[in-house]
């Protein structure tokens, strides 16, 4: 173990709650439609984005609620070292942990959009999701998002899959939609930042 896998945890954790102050909105179009996804990120997803349910082999996993973990780990209240010896911390968490960790670059650069469809895989996967982001960066990660139950009225869609690419291609066979417009607003303040847009530059052409 390396030292920077001591601290991947809690950097997941970081990069994670300086997410939750932002909101994404990305609008494509589909058979001359356009379409509009509000993503948003709660505190309580933190633990199974990071893969908690894989290290059931840990004995004492902390007893708090999703939502507040988050916000412990950051406080240094949970040891962190029992979850570095799980038995699928390399192989299940560790990925998922570092995808977070480029997560907000993922979304704010260059990125494919797919309409979700696992039946045309040629593997089985159990990944309920209704979008699927491939990221451009140097590490392609694949970023699952589904629409929300959670109660925020103002976001339409969580992640709720996230993870390195791996000897699967969950782009395949999946079908792309054009991005037209991505914006990032920083919640706190209400400021929004347009990071992509065809859309302005279409309509007035």
């Amino acid at each position: 173990m390396t030292n920077s896998d001591k601290n991947i945890l809690f950097q997941a954790a970081e990069a994670w709650m300086e997410l939750t102050n932002y909101r994404y909105i990305f609008t494509y179009g589909y058979k001359n439609k356009l379409y509009t996804i509000t993503l948003g990120f709660a505190p309580s997803d933190f633990p199974h984005l990071a893969g908690f349910q894989y290290m059931k082999d840990i004995a004492a996993m902390p007893r708090v609620s999703p939502n507040k973990l988050l916000q412990k780990i950051l406080d240094g209240a949970v040891d962190t070292e029992p979850f570095l010896r799980a038995t699928k911390f390399d192989g299940y968490v560790a990925p998922r942990l570092r995808a977070i960790m480029r997560l907000k670059e993922s979304l704010d650069t260059e990125f494919s959009l797919y309409k979700y469809m696992p039946r045309f895989y040629s593997f089985y996967t159990n990944i309920k999701a209704d979008y699927l982001i491939s990221s451009h960066i140097d590490n392609t990660d694949f970023i699952f998002i589904i629409n929300s139950n959670n109660g925020f009225s103002s976001v339409e869609y969580t992640c709720c899959s996230i993870f390195e690419q791996n000897e699967r291609n969950y782009v395949e066979g999946q079908r792309e939609r054009i991005l037209l417009k991505k914006e990032r607003i920083f919640f706190p303040l209400n400021k929004t930042d347009i990071l992509y847009d065809r859309l302005t530059c279409t309509s007035e052409e």
